[in-house]
């Protein structure tokens, strides 16, 4: 649905248990993709289920993406911090987070995002990540996946998202 195949996509995939991770051109860590496989991992059965339904490119309803929104800058800070460095620092991720919401309403439907929810990354108490739920046929596979995902990627890389 989102992407054509006769375009060589600057982005990389790369499956790793259960999820993808999606690369730029220089290889820095842009995105996970986390298909909706419509089970409750519980068990290694299901793990390996999941690795069959990959393996031969099963078609799923969707999945969430998940993308580095800000960089706060201001956690875990030994020394203090001068208070104008605080202000222009919020007020920052405040305008960048604006960019984000403008750009989720007048495209959301255009990649089918049907929720989304902000998180503090589990790597780095700094940084905010955003999770959009994607509501599309996907089929799975790195390149498969890739193909369904580069356009959305394209968009907020044009948009200086990512």
């Amino acid at each position: 649905m989102f992407g054509s195949e006769d375009k060589k996509s600057k982005w990389k995939m790369e499956y790793e248990d259960t999820i993808y991770k999606i690369y730029d051109w220089n290889r820095i860590l842009a995105a996970y993709f986390f298909p909706k496989y419509d089970l409750v991992k519980t068990t290694d059965i299901e793990d390996e289920f999941i690795e069959k339904l990959n393996q031969s490119h099963e078609k799923v309803r969707g999945g969430t993406i998940l993308f580095p929104m800000i960089k706060l800058d201001l956690l875990d800070k030994e020394e203090g911090l001068d208070l104008d460095y605080a202000i222009v620092a919020l007020e920052q991720n405040v305008q960048r987070i604006k960019v984000w919401k403008e750009w989720l309403l007048q495209n959301h439907g255009k990649f089918a995002i049907i929720g989304r929810a902000i998180y503090t990354s589990r790597e780095d108490r700094n940084m905010l990540s955003i999770a959009l739920g994607i509501d599309s046929n996907i089929i799975l596979g790195e390149k498969e996946t890739l193909v369904a995902l580069s356009p959305l990627l394209d968009e907020l890389h044009e948009a200086d998202l990512l």
